[in-house]
């Protein structure tokens, strides 16, 4: 099938996960005047978070839409950004271009993913630093997809995005090219007015869900909103206040071999 990410909008929802781009830009730390691939940037939130800090950015998607939005965000800020459409797997940049590379929650969806880990070794610089977000097993996002993956089974980049969730599996997939491997575990907090508005903007926005939902009739469509509700409500620590949803994840953090 086609890129998933062209169904849905994540633009929509991608505000959410602002957070997430600013704590990565943090830790690694990215420095003002250093080199910075953002890999998946979709509509932006890493590749404006690293060029706040000064540094020379570049963002590569493959979704020309996302990469429309994040031009329009870079340029309201007044911030200078080369976003280029392009793959993971094929990247367009010379061996030893960038410092850092970031990816939040974008390169995990990349189906040959030793490729795409390939290449961010390619165009690391010897001493670089590598730092990207999945979804944590087991996690909300986690058992979100793998609920679409039951009704899809199609989805194989989910599937891929999901394996980037486990501890276990981690370190094998990266030691070929990294020669460090650190793991940091965080938590970004989900929030709507109710579990069914959460489920709505999921429906709507973004793109695993909503193709899990493509060409269901009434009932097949019913009998999965009750089992995401059923899951959007088991992880609800406030229902008093709407939908309240811890969601960790993992910050992993890889240098080169070479370093």
């Amino acid at each position: 099938m086609s890129n998933i990410w062209n169904s849905g909008d994540f633009a929509k929802i991608a505000p959410a996960v602002m957070i997430v781009g600013e704590l990565l830009c943090d830790a690694v730390p990215t420095y003002a005047g250093q080199r910075v691939l953002d890999l998946g940037c979709g509509s932006g939130n890493t590749a404006l978070a690293a060029a706040r800090r000064r540094a020379q950015v570049f963002g590569l998607d493959p979704i020309p839409t996302l990469l429309q939005r994040a031009r329009e965000r870079a340029a309201f800020e007044g911030l200078e950004i080369e976003f280029t459409e392009g793959s993971a797997e094929v990247l367009p940049y010379e061996a030893g271009s960038f410092d850092v590379v970031l990816s939040s929650f974008g390169m995990i969806f990349c189906e040959d993913w030793k490729a795409a880990v390939a290449e961010v070794a390619r165009v690391l610089r010897p001493n670089g630093h590598f730092a990207f977000t999945s979804w944590t097993e087991g996690s909300l996002n986690d058992l979100l997809f793998a609920k679409c993956i039951a009704q899809r089974p199609d989805l194989q980049s989910v599937s891929v995005a999901r394996d980037w969730g486990k501890l276990a599996s981690i370190p094998a997939m990266l030691r070929s090219h990294f020669g460090s491997v650190r793991v940091t575990h965080r938590k970004l907090l989900a929030r709507a007015a109710s579990v069914e508005q959460w489920l709505d903007g999921m429906k709507k926005f973004l793109s695993p869900v909503y193709l899990a939902y493509e060409g269901l009739n009434g009932a097949a469509a019913a009998q999965l909103d009750a089992k995401l509700i059923a899951l959007g409500q088991q992880h609800n620590q406030a229902p008093e206040h709407g939908f309240f949803a811890p969601v960790p994840y993992l910050e992993i953090h890889c240098r080169p071999l070479a370093a």
